[in-house]
């Protein structure tokens, strides 16, 4: 039996009179009353001398199973796709096993900054690197060089550094100046004066997954705020319901939808005074 024919099995006993909402809700709800019977199971044996019944604890291993499974369900990914995700992320933290040193510095370690001239390169190199990912709107001829190395010249760049300097996203922070043809594209909250424009965000692929693209996004918005803007917009393939995933976090309304460069986007807009911490 392999993982999605379990998935697929486990949602036969599935209620189906639970709308998606309420599946979703139900999934990570038994995700952690499971969890606790399994640690209950623990405790007795541990702190009240019960033998540690195996039985039981593999039983409920396997409802832990089968709400995880649910939970996959509701999102509409299979459910190898999530167990898939996890391996290749631990790959990209633990390329040579588990270390306690790379345990120990890990995202708490990373920085966010405006880049430096001599980064252009690095930032290009990251973008041109993506060109091929799931979802790319991106192609040979953009971002080109030049754009970028003006992005970073100008002070509209910013990147997330490893310990070692390493640039492993970037994002720049463009004006409505910069982005004229913005103001058609759709019917903006007509009460926000000043705006930023988030765009041409990249993570580098061993680093994405892990919440990367947010924090990037959070610290344009912040830099954005503290220069005055009271709002931001930017634009999300249709085509990309990774990225809308991960920006559903952070509370964008979508306010539209536009045609351009071939492709069809989302209209995102925030005002910052709502805007998240990261």
């Amino acid at each position: 039996m392999t993982i999605n024919e379990y998935q697929q099995l486990a949602m036969h006993t599935l209620n189906p009179h639970l709308s998606r909402k309420d599946v979703l809700i139900n999934g990570v709800m038994g995700l952690c009353g499971e969890a606790g019977e399994a640690i209950d199971i623990v405790k007795k044996h541990l702190a009240q001398g019960h033998d540690l019944d195996r039985e039981a604890l593999i039983r409920e291993l396997g409802d832990v199973a089968w709400y995880l499974a649910e939970t996959a369900y509701a999102l509409d990914v299979p459910l190898e796709d999530v167990l898939q995700g996890n391996i290749d992320k631990l790959k990209a933290r633990y390329p040579q096993g588990f270390a306690p040193e790379k345990s120990l510095h890990r995202m708490d370690d990373m920085r966010i900054e405006r880049a430096k001239p001599e980064d252009a390169e690095a930032v290009f190199a990251l973008y041109h690197a993506l060109i091929d990912a799931p979802c790319s709107t991106w192609s040979e001829d953009y971002p080109s060089r030049e754009l970028v190395g003006n992005d970073v010249r100008s002070g509209k760049t910013l990147v997330m550094r490893e310990p070692n300097g390493r640039i492993i996203a970037a994002i720049a922070l463009l004006t409505p100046e910069d982005e004229p043809e913005y103001e058609e594209m759709a019917p903006w909250d007509p009460t926000v004066t000043r705006w930023a424009i988030p765009a041409r965000l990249g993570v580098d692929k061993a680093h994405q997954g892990q919440g990367l693209a947010r924090r990037m996004l959070s610290a344009a918005m912040d830099t954005a705020r503290a220069e005055g803007c009271d709002g931001v917009r930017f634009l999300v393939a249709e085509r990309n319901p990774i990225a809308q995933r991960s920006y559903a976090k952070l509370g964008f309304d979508i306010c539209g939808t536009c045609e351009r460069w071939g492709e069809r986007w989302l209209c995102y807009q925030k005002r910052l005074s709502a805007c998240l911490n990261r």
